[in-house]
């Protein structure tokens, strides 16, 4: 059985909704629902009735038993992570992985330890911190969860993406508000929607809403269209290290930035905390 599968399922009994369960999964809802078909060709049964939405018998037995399956199957993974070579494994967002891998690479040398870094956003490292799938994260968004222990340790701003002909393109810091009547590329709410929210946050502050040309989840995309005089993009530093021809990254006037936080599970704390800690602030500081 495909555990993925599994999960989504589980997560779609739980909320007993395909936009809810979809929103959590950081999936469309076409695309949850081709996996929970997928699911039911896998196993020769009908799960679910769509309208009303209900679990069928068979449904009912996959919610109750598939739950304790994950449980041992974690259960079983984590015996054998901790069996062989021990790693500790940091959760990581792709979009922060170029700034953030001198801190992980500085953690390897101080600690002498194996570090593996898996790609995740901060809501899907929280979950895997509190089923021991993470010892640790590096979040870019804010946690309040209680379980979980949260200490800042430095600042990724926001820049803006311009057509390289753009009239403030020669500017060393491009104040937001001159971009009022802009049209901009935006990151889909559904993509990411606390990173969506940070970036309307920002445009609060400056005190105008966004004139939205059109909503782009990836950045080879947004570099194109900017390129090609479709709008401007607020993205986050990291990407100014890729190529983005026909465009420039500027930093923004208005003070605009991501906090990026060391996030762990509070109970049982992760190995090697203190040492972990330390190693972290003494190179950010």
């Amino acid at each position: 059985m495909n555990l993925r599968r599994l999960r989504l399922f589980l997560l779609l009994a739980e909320e007993g909704n395909f936009h809810k369960a979809a929103e959590r999964a950081y999936l469309s809802q076409p695309a949850l629902s081709q996996q929970i078909q997928a699911l039911e060709r896998e196993l020769g049964v009908r799960l679910l009735e769509r309208k009303p939405f209900r679990l069928t018998p068979a449904g009912e037995v996959l919610k109750e038993e598939g739950g304790r399956l994950l449980l041992e199957v974690e259960a079983l993974k984590e015996k054998v992570r901790r069996a062989g070579w021990p790693t500790l494994r940091f959760g990581v967002p792709e979009n922060l992985l170029p700034d953030l891998m001198p801190l992980l690479d500085h953690l390897r040398r101080g600690l002498g330890q194996a570090v593996e870094v898996l790609e995740m956003h901060t809501p899907e490292q929280v979950k895997a911190l509190k089923e021991r799938r993470l010892d640790y994260g590096l979040a870019g968004l804010r946690v309040e969860d209680p379980a979980i222990g949260e200490e800042p340790l430095l600042k990724v701003p926001i820049v803006v993406l311009l057509p390289e002909n753009h009239p403030l393109a020669a500017k060393e810091r491009v104040p937001l508000a001159a971009l009022k009547e802009e049209p901009f590329l935006l990151l889909p709410k559904e993509a990411l929607p606390p990173l969506h929210e940070a970036f309307m946050a920002v445009f609060r502050r400056a005190g105008f809403t966004p004139k939205v040309a059109r909503e782009v989840a990836r950045f080879p995309q947004a570099v194109s269209l900017v390129a090609a005089g479709v709008g401007v993009y607020l993205t986050l530093a990291p990407y100014r290290i890729f190529p983005h021809p026909g465009t420039v990254l500027k930093p923004l006037a208005e003070e605009a930035s991501l906090q990026v936080s060391l996030i762990y599970r509070k109970n049982p704390p992760p190995p090697r905390l203190e040492e972990v800690r330390e190693l972290l602030k003494a190179l950010v500081l």
